[in-house]
């Protein structure tokens, strides 16, 4: 299936506040049904096992904070020593963070920034994109993993996977598990705008990720990890 990448709903800047908080809802629950949590803190885990010192865990286009929240949960209920924060382009989002993080009593750090434009900032160990590079041009993709690499020591990006099967499950799964519009129209635009496995690793070459292996990241997804050598 050839590769189509279109705008989406949520991306527009000028999309009503109470629409996108109802879209961020309905995307949570998609994540959830998808397994994709459970992929990704296993190899954060993983990583902070092996470094066996405290980490600083960074989520890239972090929207509200679902993900880092749940990250911190478990890291907590797990003792594990890890500290995250999110970063986002939509300053409502960080301020939806924000706000949840006073809420729940989490120390997470949320802060507006653009990183496919600006370098990331410095003192994180390890980095995760998920449900973003289906966004991006190629050249982006592998700009932002040549600037995650950069950064930090450990790379995780997990996304959809582009086939038929998948973008009739995704759009099937949208209408059975959300009423937001928006969500409808943007789970079918994200399906079509994926890339397929053969695609990200050829991403990671192109970016001097040597080793990158591409793993299950849930249902309908994949999940890129690269780790730099001791």
């Amino acid at each position: 299936m050839e590769r189509r990448l279109s705008p989406e709903v949520m991306d527009d800047p000028a999309l009503p506040p109470a629409a996108l908080a109802h879209a961020l809802t309905g995307l949570s629950r998609l994540n959830a049904a998808s397994g994709s949590f459970r992929c990704i803190f296993r190899e954060i885990e993983t990583e902070a096992k092996a470094r066996g010192r405290p980490l600083r865990v960074l989520d890239i286009a972090c929207a509200r904070g679902d993900f880092v929240f749940a990250a911190a949960r478990t890291a907590g209920a797990r003792r594990l020593e890890l500290s995250f924060a999110g970063c986002d382009v939509n300053p409502y989002a960080i301020e939806l963070a924000n706000g949840a993080a006073v809420e729940r009593n989490l120390a997470c750090e949320f802060f507006r920034h653009d990183a496919i434009r600006a370098p990331l900032p410095d003192g994180f160990d390890l980095c995760i994109a998920s449900l973003f590079f289906h966004h991006l041009s190629e050249p982006e993709a592998v700009a932002l993993l040549g600037n995650m690499a950069a950064k930090c020591r450990c790379v995780i990006v997990n996304d959809l996977v582009r086939s038929r099967l998948n973008l009739t499950a995704i759009a099937f799964a949208s209408r059975l598990l959300t009423r937001s519009p928006v969500v409808h129209t943007d789970a079918t635009l994200s399906a079509r705008a994926a890339f397929t496995r053969d695609e990200m690793l050829g991403f990671a070459s192109r970016a001097g990720l040597k080793g990158a292996t591409i793993r299950f990241g849930g249902i309908s997804r994949m999940m890129l990890v690269w780790r730099k050598p001791f």
